[in-house]
């Protein structure tokens, strides 16, 4: 029911009426969309199944969003939730982590008008969650989107934009523009390219004809300095977009997993060329007044630095946590899991935990274990492999098998 009034009201935007605006199709179509369960993946929802691989004693899983957006600083003309409402929604979504990006404009570093008031709505955005008082054990970081309508998108996090901006004044950002993204990750942000593959639709809809695409990956043109330093510091990729899956790939293109594969299957080819860790991540961009938990962290604790840790070491699950029961060993071995790093000679063995699982080499599936099986998967030899699942809806970040770059091997045995 909810569903068709949604497309009732997509009826009428496409129409000559506006009896609905974007936020109620938005609000209507997210009722019903995909709400991960909360045991963690790690209970089978089948009796029969074997008994689940056990979770890294280390590790605790989070589940957060790492795109939401919320007025103020957004303009209230495309933003309706406020502070109140985030705080409620997170609360009863359980999740463990958000982090805010309300939308700042292209190089506004380098202008000053634009930097003054980029700062001003980072501060305004501390003092309403501060007002606002305990937010039910959610952490709340303060971020933003980096909206360059020509070149794409991009969430950053984790550092102070005052101290940032400090250290890249206006004419350093004029002569360099990619100053400020280096400066970010120098002082511990994190950068993530959003909705990657976004690219336009022929439709009667016009938010479905923009190009929200990372276009270092969808096009040939050249694009400026501070783009490609971007992409070479970012540290994952947007693979779950609740509102992307649920309002493009599932309405229109009828595939709800066109960007998740999209955009899982490009990270594991970009970090085999460029020898670099990248995770993928999600976000619910949301607009308006819902949210989802769209990805789990294996995180050391439940703090800013927990978090941060665990999305620079790759510990990722998107849309399920189910995805992050994957772990591997090399024959007869410690077992590792989701983001870490595996040394074998031929092959290695694999186990997940879930209803219908796929095991991926590179890219590739290779295997279709049963829950809790443990199978073997060849890797060639002296040469970086990526091991990654699709477990049930979940799709997890790799674990590397002989790669160099990826850092020591780490026993996630207790």
């Amino acid at each position: 029911m909810r569903l068709r009034l949604a497309l009732a009201c997509l009826a009428l935007l496409a129409g000559p009426t506006t009896g609905c605006n974007v936020h109620a199709v938005e609000r209507l179509a997210m009722t019903s969309a995909y709400r991960p369960l909360h045991d963690g993946g790690f209970v089978a929802r089948s009796p029969a199944s074997s008994a689940p691989p056990r979770r890294p004693a280390s590790y605790q899983l989070l589940a957060g969003d790492m795109h939401c957006h919320v007025t103020p600083p957004d303009s209230p003309h495309d933003v309706t939730r406020g502070v109140a409402e985030t705080i409620a929604l997170a609360r009863d979504e359980k999740l463990d982590f958000v982090v805010l990006t309300p939308h700042l404009p292209a190089r506004f570093f380098a202008d000053p008008t634009l930097r003054a008031r980029a700062a001003a709505g980072q501060a305004e955005l501390r003092r309403a969650f501060a007002a606002a008082g305990a937010a039910g054990g959610t952490v709340f970081l303060p971020g933003f989107e980096y909206t360059d309508h020509q070149f794409g998108h991009l969430g950053a996090s984790f550092a102070d934009l005052d101290k940032v901006l400090a250290e890249v004044p206006v004419e350093v950002a004029r002569a360099d523009p990619a100053r400020f993204f280096e400066r970010w990750v120098a002082d511990g942000g994190l950068l993530v390219v959003n909705h990657p593959v976004v690219t336009p639709l022929s439709s009667i809809f016009a938010r479905a004809r923009a190009d929200m695409s990372w276009r270092p990956w969808t096009s040939t043109s050249p694009y400026p300095l501070e783009i490609a330093a971007a992409g070479r510091l970012a540290v994952g990729f947007e693979a779950y977009n609740v509102a992307v899956t649920h309002l493009r790939d599932g309405l229109l293109l009828l595939d709800l997993d066109f960007s998740l594969r999209e955009v899982t299957d490009r990270i594991d080819r970009e970090i085999l060329a460029a020898r670099r860790r990248i995770a993928p991540v999600g976000g619910s961009d949301s607009h308006a007044g819902w949210l989802r938990a769209a990805m789990f962290v294996l995180a050391e604790s439940r703090t800013e630095a927990g978090i941060r840790d665990a999305l620079v070491g790759g510990r990722t699950c998107v849309r399920s946590a189910a995805a992050c029961s994957l772990e591997v060993r090399p024959p007869g071995g410690a077992w590792v899991g989701v983001g870490g790093t595996v040394r074998s000679g031929g092959a290695v063995e694999v186990r997940a935990r879930g209803d219908q699982i796929v095991i991926l080499r590179d890219a590739a599936p290779v295997a279709l274990p049963a829950s809790g099986k443990i199978t073997a998967v060849d890797v060639p030899p002296g040469r970086c492999s990526l091991i990654r699942a699709r477990v049930d809806d979940g799709y997890s970040a790799p674990i590397y098998v002989n790669c160099d770059f990826a850092g020591a091997p780490r026993s996630d045995a207790s």
